[in-house]
């Protein structure tokens, strides 16, 4: 069984003309010769690499859309809230409002959270970027752990390296720590993440260093996501700025 969709999607512009599909190629059940379409295969034969991210880039943020034959909406629970904890089991005084969702993570360092709740990693990517501040100043106020990607520092445009290579200066991770900082009240955390490009910065040295962070996440791997690990640039010219830093570059015959 394929538990899979067709290879079309909005987050990459691209639909059949078709509603009968193949779904193990996304290709039309009738592929018309001549078809001026818009499929994933028609458009990768013409502009292959811009269907490895989702357009238009720099405003948008897209997902995985997944639609499994059972999940847990399926199930109906039919049960009785039995009794209180912390509070007396009254229903004048057992009211929704007075629930406590605090909790807490950490094996050794506990850090409180208000709800039991993470945003995702909002990493390199412009429209990560562009909506940070609301991003941490929501996630601040709730009293929620907020996420810091990866390449952060990797793409700045500003960073500055020392002798060895590593991160001097960040402007970019400083402002985001900040902002989050700002209105940080006690509850939840920032953590930032770096992959393997960001180890070899010594963007931990420095975050943890310069920056005061406490909580770090390390990655291995890449390719959960449906721009599977890449992220894109603008020019040429930040494109070599990033070889020289160590990253992998593949350039794109069409641009």
């Amino acid at each position: 069984m394929n538990l899979g969709r067709p290879n079309s999607n909005d987050a990459l512009q691209t639909k059949n003309r078709s509603r009968n599909v193949a779904p193990q190629s996304g290709i039309c059940s009738r592929c018309i010769d001549g078809c001026k379409g818009n499929c994933d295969l028609f458009t990768a034969t013409f502009r292959g690499r811009e269907l490895l991210y989702p357009s238009p880039f720099g405003e948008i943020t897209a997902g995985a859309d997944k639609d499994y034959p059972v999940d847990y909406s399926h199930l109906n629970i039919m049960g009785y809230a039995m009794g209180a904890e912390g509070i007396e089991a009254d229903p004048d005084h057992a009211t929704f409002p007075k629930v406590n969702t605090e909790t807490w993570y950490g094996a050794t360092e506990k850090v409180k959270m208000k709800i039991p709740m993470f945003t995702g990693a909002l990493g390199s990517t412009d429209i990560a970027r562009k909506n940070w501040e609301h991003f941490a100043v929501g996630a601040a106020i709730t009293g929620i752990s907020l996420v810091c990607g990866e390449n952060v520092c990797g793409i700045d445009p500003q960073l500055k390296v020392d002798k060895n290579g590593k991160v001097k200066d960040s402007p970019e991770l400083k402002n985001r720590v900040a902002q989050y900082r700002r209105y940080h009240e006690g509850y939840g955390d920032i953590l930032v993440q770096m992959n393997v490009e960001d180890t070899r910065l010594g963007v931990a040295e420095y975050a943890l260093g310069s920056l005061g962070v406490e909580t770090i996440e390390l990655k291995w791997g890449q390719g959960a996501k449906c721009i599977g690990g890449e992220i894109k640039v603008n020019s040429l010219d930040r494109a070599l700025e990033l070889k020289k830093r160590g990253y992998i570059v593949t350039p794109d015959p069409e641009n």
